[in-house]
């Protein structure tokens, strides 16, 4: 009976948190994410139209300094890959060496940053992959945890008060 009286309380309180961790059944607790529209989007960071080779050609006709046209690249972000056959009528058609030179150095930048972007993350990969690796081996090779059953307290039916032959039996 004594048992009892002490276990009660402690099921209404292991009872009571668990109603407090589990989400409610309409699934309100779950976050929702607020996510931007594409016309939102669109608001927040219009993209300047990118220049063709086309563009540059009409750009450096109208008499368009190289300094403005490298700005104009930049500010749109334009990656162009003439062959050197284009490159050679760009230079015909008046298109500064300048230009074309910035052309050619963003092109390359693009590559190598690209390629730095991959290798981190295929060494992130693999780092993640060394770490699981060595979780399982640590998982494998430690000593098994085994439950004492003679440790603590006699929780049971035959549990009484005092001592005697049986104590604890």
């Amino acid at each position: 009976m004594t048992v009892h009286r002490r276990l009660f309380p402690l099921l209404l309180l292991l009872a009571l948190l668990a109603g407090c961790a589990t989400a409610p059944p309409d699934g309100t607790a779950t976050p929702r994410l607020a996510r931007l529209s594409p016309e939102q989007l669109q608001r927040l960071a219009p993209d300047a139209p990118k220049i063709g080779l086309p563009e540059l050609v009409a750009m450096a006709k109208s008499g368009m300094k190289a300094e403005a046209m490298i700005e104009r690249l930049k500010e749109t972000r334009t990656r162009l890959d003439p062959s050197p056959s284009q490159v050679l009528d760009l230079t015909r058609q008046g298109v500064p060496v300048a230009v074309l030179d910035y052309l050619h150095e963003a092109r390359e930048k693009a590559l190598h940053d690209d390629v730095a972007a991959m290798l981190a993350e295929r060494d992130q990969q693999q780092a993640k992959q060394v770490e699981e690796a060595r979780q399982q081996e640590r998982l494998r090779t430690a000593p098994p945890v085994l439950y004492d059953p003679f440790w603590g307290p006699r929780w049971s039916p035959y549990y009484r008060r005092g001592g005697g032959l049986f104590y604890g039996w």
